[in-house]
């Protein structure tokens, strides 16, 4: 299954948050951007049990704000 994750961070962080997130298995690519959101993630992961790891990893980043999860359609 295929995700996109939204970071949202403290001011400042988009960078350090980027970095940690960057090795965290089923991340595919991630960077900073400008906008509404700091930080976009393009996720793979196997299973719903594994997208909620990898959020719940993610949300515990020191830095972190909010998340939104967008969860790609099979088309």
């Amino acid at each position: 299954m295929k995700a996109c994750i939204l970071v949202k961070t403290s001011s400042g962080k988009h960078k350090d948050v980027s970095k940690k997130i960057k090795g965290m298995n089923g991340v595919k690519m991630v960077f900073p951007t400008f906008g509404r959101t700091d930080v976009v993630v393009d996720a793979k992961v196997s299973d719903f049990k594994e997208l909620a790891s990898l959020l719940s990893k993610i949300s515990g980043i020191k830095g972190v704000l909010a998340t939104e999860t967008l969860i790609a359609l099979e088309v």
